[in-house]
């Protein structure tokens, strides 16, 4: 098992109104290798992190071209382009445009996992970058109109990396 430490996260409102959130983690070794196979692997991961939090009540699924999370009775919450692989230098990605859903204003913003070298070990990284959440407050609206994102989504999408980051320690040394 690998062992993690210095978790954090972070979240903000960009002057536009896009929430940007970044949640990480140290690992004392790489939990994938330095491959796009890699880099699949941490976005597998990642959508049964999600699938696993839920407890199946949301599903991500895929096809060549996209993606979805859908509610167990058929409503698509999030959608998404096909991943995006790096590997390079030790830096491992996988990269997802965010193309609408319920749960987006409209389409744009991105999901990064990624794995890069620190010190002796690796960062494990969740990074949600211009995403425009329907449930969160419109710039200049009163607070209280976003409590169901402060509420609800915010905190299920940290719960969400909690979960792939310790199934990621879980991984066979690669």
């Amino acid at each position: 098992m690998t062992a993690l430490s210095g978790w954090e996260t972070v979240e903000r409102v960009t002057e536009s109104g896009a929430t940007e959130s970044r949640q990480r983690v140290l690992a004392d070794r790489p939990v994938v290798d330095a491959s796009e196979s890699g880099a699949r692997r941490l976005g597998l991961r990642y959508w049964q992190a999600v699938q696993a939090t839920t407890r199946g009540a949301v599903r991500a699924r895929w096809r060549e071209e996209d993606g979805a999370l859908t509610l167990l009775g058929g409503a698509t919450l999030l959608r998404f382009g096909p991943p995006e692989l790096a590997a390079d230098g030790g830096r491992v990605s996988c990269r997802y445009a965010i193309r609408g859903g319920l749960l987006a204003v409209r389409a744009g913003g991105t999901v990064t996992l990624e794995q890069r070298p620190a010190g002796d070990g690796v960062e494990l990284v969740v990074s949600v970058e211009e995403y425009l959440p329907r449930l969160a407050a419109r710039v200049g609206a009163p607070r209280w109109t976003g409590l169901l994102y402060a509420r609800a989504q915010s905190p299920f999408h940290v719960e969400v990396s909690r979960r792939y980051f310790s199934s990621l320690a879980w991984e066979p040394a690669p």
